[in-house]
């Protein structure tokens, strides 16, 4: 892969991954329609920018991490303690996410391999339409600024982040949708998100790379786009969320959806 197109997909996803309109869409597009990548490289792709967008991450959130994990090891017995705080949060999230996301994410693997490119766009454009429901749903409840997350958030916040599996559907539009839903602000809903993100995507790899998708693409490509995302990931993180949390994408989503749709349905894709 050329040195541009790593820098453009970097450029893409560090951007991308920070607001609500689905990251891995648009890498999709980018690869696929500007770049003209090969198709059977684009789960490799995706994979290889979010290992960079997860990196750059657990960098922003260090001290929060350091943290957590100090918390845990001065009192790692103590359940209660941890189950209704953030590491019970991190935990039942995940759970949750798994038990909705990896039947659908296992019909994927099986279905999306062999689905033309216009078909494909078509429903990632309805994914991504979903996500502006979503959107516009957070901007609708009134928040009751509650300000410590525990395992009971984690319930609704790890099913409704399930559904971000679905082609087109945001994973922090999905996230933030349910803590909001939960009572948190937009402020902690987005915290919370990115900080869920760290871990979710540290399995989703794990279990790609199970499944042989890292493997069969080019490490040192891959690990420039990792770089390039990282990069670009870091820089952005920052003043992305403060700008998300006061910019209405709701609306965004929804036109940019129906346009991928319609694109995929003329057969443009």
């Amino acid at each position: 892969m050329d040195l541009i197109s790593i820098v453009l997909l970097g450029i893409v996803q560090g951007i991308t991954e920070w607001i609500p309109l689905s990251s891995k869409t648009q890498d999709t597009i980018a690869f696929l329609s500007f770049l003209h990548g090969d198709p059977a490289s684009v789960i490799s792709v995706i994979l290889y920018l979010h290992i960079g967008t997860v990196l750059a991450a657990a960098v922003y959130f260090r001290n929060e991490l350091v943290k957590l994990v100090d918390g845990f090891l001065k009192r790692p017995v103590d359940l209660h303690k941890h189950a209704n705080g953030e590491l019970g949060f991190l935990f039942t999230s995940l759970l949750f996410t798994g038990l909705v996301g990896l039947p659908i994410l296992l019909l994927e693997m099986k279905f999306i391999a062999n689905l033309n490119g216009s078909l494909l766009y078509a429903i990632m454009g309805a994914g991504l339409m979903v996500t502006g429901v979503f959107l516009l749903i957070q901007r609708r409840v009134e928040a009751r600024n509650k300000d410590n997350a525990g395992w009971r958030d984690g319930i609704l916040t790890g099913l409704m982040q399930g559904l971000s599996v679905l082609p087109g559907v945001s994973r922090s539009g999905t996230s933030t949708t349910a803590l909001i839903l939960r009572g948190f602000d937009s402020e902690s809903s987005f915290h919370l998100s990115f900080l869920l993100s760290i871990p979710t995507v540290v399995l989703a790899e794990l279990i790609f790379y199970i499944g042989g998708n890292l493997r069969v693409f080019p490490v040192v490509d891959g690990m420039m786009l990792a770089l390039s995302s990282f990069v670009v990931g870091y820089l952005t993180l920052g003043g992305l969320l403060k700008a998300v949390r006061r910019i209405n994408l709701a609306y965004i989503a929804l036109g940019l959806g129906i346009v991928i749709v319609l694109v995929g349905l003329l057969g443009a894709g």
